[in-house]
């Protein structure tokens, strides 16, 4: 009987390994978002906004979206990884405003992303830090 080291499984064993480590840090690749509010803008969107937690060691995010009017809140949160919010910021007392067809947006914080462009409403972004 000869008893030696099998490569292919010495593989399997690190690779094992490795695994488990990386199992226990799957909360810091993980972005859980749930949804704190909505807005209807007009008849065509709505503003929601998600709270987004990615672990206990970053701050959470605010996230604001615009999606169709039409559709429901569970239909938005079934398909929030395909749409691309308008702002993302760290300010939780963030405000939204509607006024006369246009969306106001108040930030006493860190805005990290913002855009603007290809909706059929105006967005006005008042942004200081604290």
């Amino acid at each position: 009987m000869n008893i030696g080291f099998s490569w292919r499984t010495g593989a399997v064993f690190v690779l094992l390994i490795l695994g488990f480590w990386a199992y226990q840090f799957r909360d810091l690749f993980t972005v859980y978002e749930q949804l704190k509010g909505k807005m209807s803008v007009n008849d065509e969107l709505t503003l929601y906004i998600t709270q987004a937690a990615s672990s206990s060691l970053s701050k959470d995010t605010y996230r604001y979206y615009l999606y169709d009017a039409k559709k429901s809140p569970d239909d938005f949160m079934a398909h929030i990884k395909d749409v691309e919010p308008i702002m993302v910021t760290d300010d939780y007392k963030a405000n939204a405003e509607v006024r006369d067809g246009q969306l106001d947006l108040y930030v006493r914080g860190n805005v990290y992303s913002f855009r603007n462009v290809g909706y059929s409403v105006r967005i006005h972004l008042d942004a200081a830090l604290y």
